[in-house]
């Protein structure tokens, strides 16, 4: 898999901030058993940042509940996680890409490397839709930020 750059969610949600109320769409790759933190990390940090709730969802949720990527409910910034690989998540995003570009939210997917690759190979319509591929890492105040 491609070497991405890296970043944490404060940085993400910083540049979130600067382009409130333009659509983008961001796949953020995470090292497996880092999921929770980096969704932890998020939630807080957009909270902080922007005094507002992160819907977060998971994409076999929709998939086994035929919703559509839910749109209805998606505020200006929304977390989809890609926890499996299916051939419909490829239909379901390749044919719903331009409304979720409609909706003028902000998307943050968040896949482990070999589910993103698997989609990125994939899924064309939205891998040319993405704004960026970006690794997201943990927050680590004593880090001094990614590596």
């Amino acid at each position: 898999m491609s070497d991405f750059s890296a970043t944490t969610a404060f940085r993400l949600v910083r540049r979130l901030a600067m382009g409130q109320g333009s659509t983008a769409m961001y796949l953020l790759v995470y090292e497996e058993g880092a999921q929770s933190s980096i969704e932890a990390d998020l939630s807080a940090e957009v909270e902080v940042q922007l005094s507002s709730s992160l819907p977060m969802g998971r994409v076999s949720e929709m998939l086994d509940h035929g919703e559509a990527l839910g749109l209805a409910d998606a505020g200006s910034i929304r977390v989809l996680r890609i926890d499996r690989w299916s051939p419909e998540l490829v239909v379901l995003l390749d044919t719903h890409v331009i409304r979720l570009e409609q909706t003028g939210a902000q998307f943050l997917f968040l896949a482990t490397p070999a589910l993103a690759e698997q989609l990125l190979v994939e899924a064309p319509n939205f891998r040319n839709r993405l704004t960026e591929v970006l690794r997201i890492v943990p927050d680590d105040p004593s880090a001094g930020g990614p590596h």
